[in-house]
């Protein structure tokens, strides 16, 4: 079945530097109950780059336990390409049920490189493999051309999570790629432009505090309904807005601890810590 809907992006909760595990059920019990299509472990939002193997392994094992029918895609992306294939094996025979696969952050490599990268990881793996185009985070785009050649190389790369602002780029890849590979809006706040162009969902860190009311928008969007789904998305928008006032996922993490959700806004160094400015500006859209 092609791959749609609300994904999201779960953060890592941790308490004095330790995992938080108690809150992690938690927080996978909400979506579950939310009608979220499934989760993503150890992304971007759940802070990949500062857990460690063994930390990794508990948390696609509770997240495969915890989220009964939905798919948990975990995060296997490194800068490097042996990590990133040891990552996917890990969490292939852990019953992941598919990967999000940054591309490599610093290094910067070439469209070449990149092919190589993914190759690699999809010769891996035989589930489903959902790039991941995040420029502002890595300092490198996945060219249209790149995915193409990916795609048809790749049966198990079926979707591409695109974390920019432009519309020109999706609506360029829906209509290259159609219901080969399908693309998701990276960005909340792109939800609802993005799926007008054709993108079939999002991966969301809004989801975190707000499954249920992001899974009915997705719905809205992907059922044709537009004028009820920008609704909801004005309706969600005072706090999408704000979700990136300082790097994620501090913000998320800090509205997660004021909704008693999890039982520390805690993220680890070298992340830092939310401004008190931040924190006001937060504390007033739940007030």
């Amino acid at each position: 079945m092609p791959l749609k809907g609300l994904y999201t992006a779960l953060v890592t909760p941790f308490s004095k530097e330790a995992l938080a595990l108690e809150d992690f059920k938690i927080l996978i019990k909400q979506q579950v109950n939310g009608g979220v299509d499934g989760v993503i472990v150890a992304g971007t939002t759940g802070e990949s780059p500062v857990l460690t193997e063994e930390e990794f392994i508990t948390l696609v094992e509770i997240a495969k336990m915890e989220a009964k029918h939905m798919d948990v895609f975990v995060g296997v992306g490194s800068c490097d390409t042996k990590k990133a294939v040891e990552k996917t094996k890990i969490a292939h025979d852990l019953g992941a049920s598919g990967f999000l696969v940054v591309t490599p952050y610093y290094n910067k490599p070439t469209q070449l490189g990149l092919v190589e990268y993914y190759s690699k990881i999809a010769d891996s793996t035989d589930r489903p493999i959902m790039l991941y185009s995040v420029p502002s985070r890595t300092g490198i785009e996945i060219a249209i051309d790149t995915v193409s050649k990916l795609r048809e190389k790749y049966s198990n790369i079926v979707a591409i999570k695109e974390a920019s602002e432009s519309c020109s780029r999706v609506e360029k890849m829906v209509k290259a790629f159609g219901n080969d590979l399908v693309v998701f809006s990276g960005n909340d706040s792109m939800t609802l432009p993005f799926m007008s162009l054709g993108a079939v969902g999002v991966v969301s860190v809004m989801s975190n505090i707000a499954a249920r009311e992001m899974a009915h928008l997705v719905k809205l969007a992907a059922d044709g309904n537009f004028h009820r789904a920008l609704q909801e998305y004005q309706s969600l928008m005072p706090v999408m807005s704000k979700l990136f006032i300082e790097t994620n996922p501090l913000p998320i993490k800090f509205l997660l601890h004021s909704k008693n959700i999890i039982s520390s806004a805690e993220c680890r160094s070298p992340l830092g810590r939310l401004g008190e400015k931040s924190m006001a500006e937060l504390s007033n859209l739940i007030a």
